[in-house]
Parts: structure tokens; C-alpha cells; sequence
């Protein structure tokens, strides 16, 4: 079960650029007083698709997996969401169910508020209905580099080379190099790319050989970005 845990978003370092949560003091005061902070362990169930949107979720720390599944059973990881990433907010604009599933991929702390709550916050603060309007826009664009991968990218390297290299602009940890930690196991990265487990295996192996890529653990460092663009461009 999610843990209540304290923490001011008046002194959260996550805010600022495209963070839903870059808002003025009054607006993060009132934000402080909705809903709760709760903190869950990797692999729990933030939301499920197919139910009603009776909460929206603000990513604090760690990283969700939103993904679908198809009437046969088949996963397919959409995005992955980061620390100032709004969760369930189109769903909840609509009033229509929840379009995905969110699972923490590690562990996680998030603030969560009940949807009358958001939309009254909405309402009092304009610059929050901005902000709210640049996440789903943002959900727009990863919805598009994702469709675009699926369809178009001809080959499996390439779909592959797409996730790897989004990922790695994203969240890099590195500023002098395309850097990131990959939380995923091969075969969610091998969902999110649309392409099987081993061929993500076999793939990341042949990466590493053409020195397109280096890998130390979970660390991935993209040492050709020129490169690894050739495979899906």
C-alpha cells in the first residue's frame, strides 16, 4: 500500500523548464495543501486502464511506465514518466477512463489530488491550465514518436536505436555525453520498441560491438548519436 510521506513543494529542486510543478508560491502553496504525498515501491499500480479517472498524480521522484495492453494480452510500454510529470490528466479532462496503466518501474513518491480538487485548482491559478495544456502536449509528442517508431522505423535496430536515444536526451545524467540509467529489463525495452526480447538482446550486443554504445550495469552511454540516427532516419 502507498506510504503518506511529508515533503514541501515549495522546496522541491525538480521544478523549472517543462516541469508541470514550475508555478508561482502562491500556486505551489496551495498545490502543498491537496491531495497527498505518498510514497510506493517499484512495481506498483498507480492506475489501471479501462477504470475511471478519480485522481490525477504528479510524479515527485522515480519513474512510471504507462502502458496498454491489447485484448490478447500483448504489452506495449507508450512512454515513460519522469520526476514533474503530470499522470492521468488526460483522462481526467475528459472524464473518460484512464486510455493507459501506470506502474512504478522503481520506487517512487508522488502527489496525488482527487479530480474536483485539480479542476478547482485549475480554475484558481491560470497558469496551472497552461501548464496542464504543455503536459498534454508533451504526451502528444511521445504518443507520435512512438506511433512513428512502431510503423515506420523498417528495421528492429532501428526501432531500438529510436527508444535508446530518446531515453538517453531525456535523461541523460552526464552533460558531456549521452548518458542515462536504463530501469527497464530487455523485455520491457523490448515492449516499448515494439520488437522481442531477444532480438533487444541480440541488438544491444551488436550495439556494443559496431561501438554505437557502451554499457557498464544499467548505465548506458551513447558513444555514436550520428550513428545510432542512421538506423532510423
Amino acid at each position: 500500500m502507498p506510504r503518506s510521506i511529508s515533503r514541501s513543494c515549495l522546496e522541491c529542486a525538480v521544478r523549472g523548464g517543462d516541469c508541470f510543478c514550475t508555478l508561482e508560491d502562491d500556486a505551489l502553496r496551495t498545490l502543498e495543501n491537496l491531495g497527498e504525498h505518498v510514497q510506493v515501491p517499484q512495481g506498483t499500480q498507480i492506475f489501471r486502464e479501462g477504470f475511471d479517472p478519480d485522481k490525477v498524480f504528479i510524479v515527485c521522484k522515480g519513474q512510471v511506465k504507462l502502458t496498454v495492453t491489447s485484448k490478447d494480452g500483448r504489452l506495449l510500454i507508450l512512454r515513460i514518466a519522469a520526476p514533474g510529470d503530470v499522470l492521468g490528466l488526460a483522462a481526467a479532462l475528459r472524464h473518460k477512463q484512464y486510455e493507459a496503466s501506470a506502474v512504478a518501474i522503481e520506487p517512487c513518491q508522488l502527489k496525488w489530488m482527487v479530480r474536483a480538487d485539480f479542476f478547482e485548482f485549475m480554475k484558481q491559478f491560470s497558469e496551472v491550465g497552461e501548464n496542464s495544456a504543455r503536459s498534454l502536449a508533451e504526451e502528444y509528442r511521445t504518443t507520435v514518436m512512438s506511433a512513428r517508431r512502431l510503423a515506420l522505423s523498417g528495421s528492429a535496430g532501428g526501432k531500438l536505436a529510436s527508444v535508446l536515444l530518446e531515453w538517453a536526451h531525456r535523461a541523460s545524467i552526464d552533460k558531456t555525453q549521452l548518458k542515462f540509467v536504463m530501469p527497464l529489463t530487455h523485455e520491457e525495452l523490448a515492449s516499448m520498441a515494439g520488437i522481442s526480447r531477444e532480438t533487444t538482446t541480440r541488438m544491444l550486443t551488436k550495439f556494443k560491438g559496431d561501438g554505437l554504445i557502451t554499457i557498464h550495469g544499467s548505465t548506458i552511454v551513447i558513444e555514436d548519436e550520428a550513428g545510432m540516427e542512421q538506423m532510423f532516419s
